[in-house]
This record gives C-alpha cells, sequence and structure tokens, in this order.
C-alpha cells in the first residue's frame, strides 16, 4: 500500500503543482552557523483546494534555495482532514521539490484527531501518519513521537497520543521518554530544540482556552525546567500571526517559547499584526547565539522580525 501511494505522489505532484519560476537564494545572515534549520507550521493541505498546492510547492522550493538548511521541521496540521489523499499530495510535492537531508514532520490534531477534524478512529490515524513518514522519508519510527540529533543538537519531536481533540494528551511513558531525551543531551551542553504543535498552557494568554497541551502540560513544563540545558520550545496550532511587540516570543528561565504562525491557513486568532500565510522560520544557530529570522516563503521575502535568544 505504502509503495502505492508513492507512486501516485510522484504522479500528482507533476499535476497538481506548477512552479512559478526561480528563486533567487538567501543566506544565513552571519558567517558558519553551527546550525540552520527551517521551521513551517499548519500546512493544512486539502484534497481539493490547489492555492495551497501552490503555497505549499513555492514555499518547499524557496526552503531549498537557501544556500545551507541542514533541517526541516514541519509542526503538525500538515492535512485538513487527515486523509490519504493529503498526505499524498503532502509528501508528494515534499519528495519533488525538497533537497533537505533531514526532514522532522510532527503531528497535530487535523492528522491525528477524528474529534471534529476528520473520520475514522485514533489508532489508524496515527499509524497512518507514521507510515507515510517512514515511507517517503526512508525511516523507522516507532511513534509519532522521536527524536533526531543533527549537528550534535538533540531535536525532539512529540505528538498527542489519543483522540482529545484540539488539546494534546500525553502519556505518562512519553514524559518518561521526554525525560531521558532531555537526560541524554545535557552533557552536550548544547541548546535543545522541542517541536509541538500545542503550546504549553500557560505560554500565551489570549487563545482559546482548549487550544493548548491537556493536563499533562505543567508535567512537561517541570521536566524542561529541570534540564540544565536551554530550551527552545516551538509550537503551532493557534494561527496567531506574529505582533511587533514579539507577543509571539517569550523567554522563560531555561525556555524559550516561540509560536509559529500557520503557513497555509489565516492566521486571524488574537489580533496578530501580521497575518500573511506563507511564513515561517528561519533558524541559525551560532556558539553565542540563536538567531530566528521571519520569512514568507510561499512569497520568498524577509519579513522585518527577528528575534535573538542568547546563549
Amino acid at each position: 500500500m505504502n509503495f502505492f501511494y508513492k507512486i501516485i505522489a510522484t504522479i500528482l505532484a507533476v499535476f497538481v503543482y506548477f512552479p512559478t519560476g526561480s528563486i533567487a537564494e538567501y543566506s544565513p545572515k552571519n558567517e558558519e552557523p553551527e546550525l540552520v534549520f527551517s521551521v513551517l507550521s499548519d500546512v493544512h493541505m486539502e484534497g481539493n483546494n490547489t492555492e495551497r498546492f501552490n503555497f505549499f510547492g513555492e514555499g518547499v522550493r524557496d526552503v531549498n534555495s537557501a544556500t545551507r538548511n541542514d533541517a526541516l521541521v514541519f509542526l503538525g496540521d500538515n492535512t485538513m482532514n487527515g486523509q490519504n489523499i493529503e498526505h499524498t499530495f503532502f509528501y508528494g510535492i515534499l519528495d519533488r521539490y525538497n533537497h533537505i537531508e533531514n526532514v522532522l514532520v510532527t503531528s497535530g490534531n487535523h492528522d491525528l484527531c477524528p474529534s471534529g477534524q476528520n473520520s475514522g478512529d485514533y489508532n489508524t490515524q496515527a499509524n497512518q501518519f507514521v507510515s507515510f513518514y517512514n515511507t517517503f522519508m526512508d525511516e523507522n519510527v516507532e511513534n509519532a513521537y522521536y527524536s533526531r540529533e543533527i549537528n550534535g543538537y538533540k531535536f525532539i519531536v512529540l505528538a498527542s497520543e489519543s483522540d482529545a481533540g484540539v488539546q494534546q494528551y500525553l502519556s505518562a511513558q512519553q514524559l518518561a521518554w521526554i525525560e531521558n531525551e532531555l537526560n541524554s543531551a545535557e552533557e552536550s551542553g548544547k541548546p535543545i530544540f522541542i517541536f509541538n504543535h500545542y503550546p504549553l498552557n500557560h505560554t500565551w494568554p489570549f487563545v482559546w482556552t482548549a487550544g493548548h497541551i491537556g493536563l499533562e502540560s505543567e508535567a512537561l513544563h517541570l521536566l524542561m525546567r529541570k534540564s540544565n540545558n536551554q530550551i527552545v520550545y516551538f509550537s503551532g496550532h493557534l494561527h496567531m500571526g506574529f505582533y511587533d511587540n514579539k507577543l509571539s516570543y517569550v523567554n522563560e528561565d531555561n525556555i524559550t517559547y516561540i509560536s509559529v504562525p500557520a503557513f497555509g491557513a489565516d492566521n486571524n486568532v488574537g489580533n496578530a499584526d501580521i497575518q500573511d500565510r506563507g511564513m515561517g522560520l528561519y533558524v541559525e544557530v551560532y556558539e553565542s547565539e540563536i538567531l530566528v529570522r521571519v520569512r514568507n516563503y510561499a512569497e520568498h521575502k524577509w519579513m522585518e522580525i527577528e528575534y535573538i535568544i542568547n546563549l
């Protein structure tokens, strides 16, 4: 079945998206970063939405126009309804236009949770998510949560483990796994990057009440606070865009939280100053700082927003 979808995806990618032309190269702002990666969230690939096919295709080509990019991370809600055909479009375009070696795909409520988002049951949706990821990325992850080490830096991908609707459920098993992952990265002394579709409960005060991790939010928070490493926690889900006062960026002791806007859908939650679609992050990691630059990947231009995390 997986091989069948890979053939179909290859064929469909040729017909659902037509590149607009060449894209100018761009580079890290400073010389010789230790690590560079891009983060996109909430692509919401929809089976009959040609605009999102084009947005996604332009975005993937733009990400690959960077002279340096060690990884590409998606923060979940990659599909609108968790359908096979939507995963096929998502991975088909990605497979055709992406050349970045490390691709990490996070799951969101639209990908996994039938409650008002898609049909089927959680286990079927989760198995489908893992199967597509392993097939197209040539990986062998067992769960929708997993980790990767890239250039000596720990990347941790989290996932909901039940149909909790627009919230997230983290099992005791996943929390124990997270603790082990954090501990294993401690000796490096390097920042740890956590990617989760859902923000922690206390991070953004004005979003809808259920738009966070569920009851396990405080348990995850305590695990991160215990770490001796600096942690950068990326989340999507909220569709809230960016604020001139940097309200989508919060420092708390050893943790920095960054909210990533929706790439394929409107960013109209919380009256953000910048609500454009197509935006994502270009993250440059240096010895003494992390530079987070906001780029509209679909329109191939930089936004006038940058965050600096001092190390």
